[in-house]
């Protein structure tokens, strides 16, 4: 049949065990079963599950662009996409090394929370910057 969209393969074991983890997750809040961490993260494993089973038909050359919803097409990009991520683990890195050592010398006390959320802000933000800037020179 021409023009009729074909329906890819899921994942049905990830599909099944996130509705699982949902359901539990919801069971768990609503039967205050443990405490609202417990039921928060089953919550957040489903939607993870779930996440990954749609998405993934996606993501290893069962369509054009082999990537997590086409994000990347070609190999240019991958690159790119590929050297900002490395340039950023590498400035968290140096990040969280001057947090550490600023602790240490007394200079900035953090807490643990504040530490890691400054930290996963840096990765991210880096992580865009990085390639931001090498999609706009164009060169490797």
């Amino acid at each position: 049949m021409i023009g009729v969209p074909v329906m890819k393969r899921r994942n049905p074991f990830s599909i099944i065990a996130g509705g699982l983890f949902l359901l539990c997750g919801i069971l768990a809040l609503t039967m205050r079963w443990g405490n609202s961490v417990i039921g928060g993260f089953l919550l957040l494993v489903g939607l993870c599950f779930l996440a990954v089973g749609f998405a993934r038909p996606g993501m290893f050359g069962e369509n054009p662009e082999s990537t997590l919803f086409g994000l990347w097409a070609d190999e240019r990009s991958k690159q790119i996409g590929a050297l900002g991520l490395s340039y950023a683990w590498l400035t968290g890195l140096l990040f969280m090394l001057g947090l550490f050592w600023l602790d240490s010398m007394s200079i900035l006390r953090l807490g643990t929370p504040v530490s890691l959320a400054l930290s996963i802000v840096v990765l991210v933000f880096s992580a865009r910057l990085y390639q931001m800037y090498l999609f706009w020179r164009g060169d490797l």
